[in-house]
């Protein structure tokens, strides 16, 4: 899913803004969102609406979701995207999740905060990933 791996007659774009971008790859069923820089609740909220209309329309089963480029997530952010969002993902179908870890220590702590939230909640099918590459070989392996 990044420019070296992805060829552009197989790739339907959903949404793209300067701090998020998504993308659904045809030919490997995944949904992918490529955050950069810092995002509002009310951004993410918006975004995540999105995203939910298009693993319904596409029949999603796996999502990618890209922070290396993202900064610093608020509380309420955090705890939607841990909460409700993820919940809402899963009863839309979604099997699989990677999570990219961001490359700003101060967003890492926020993406850490979520991944613990959700090891709380036992919510098992969300797998964490240093590498871009690593994370989307995991996903077409499922």
């Amino acid at each position: 899913m990044s420019a070296a791996s992805i060829s552009s007659n197989k790739i339907k774009v959903y949404l793209d803004k300067p701090y998020v971008k998504v993308l659904w790859d045809t030919e490997d069923g995944i949904l992918m969102s490529r955050w950069s820089g810092f995002c509002t609740f009310d951004e993410i909220k918006a975004v995540s609406v999105r995203i939910l209309d298009a693993v319904v329309l596409e029949g999603a089963k796996k999502v990618l979701y890209d922070a290396r480029e993202i900064e610093v997530l608020d509380d309420e952010s955090q705890e939607y995207i841990s909460g409700a969002f993820t919940r809402e993902m899963i009863q839309s179908g979604i099997m699989y999740s990677a999570t990219v870890f961001p490359d700003d220590v101060f967003a890492k702590f926020s993406v850490d905060d979520i991944h613990k939230s959700l090891k709380g909640r036992k919510i098992s099918n969300v797998t964490y990933f240093q590498s871009l590459p690593s994370a989307i070989e995991w996903l077409k392996s499922k």
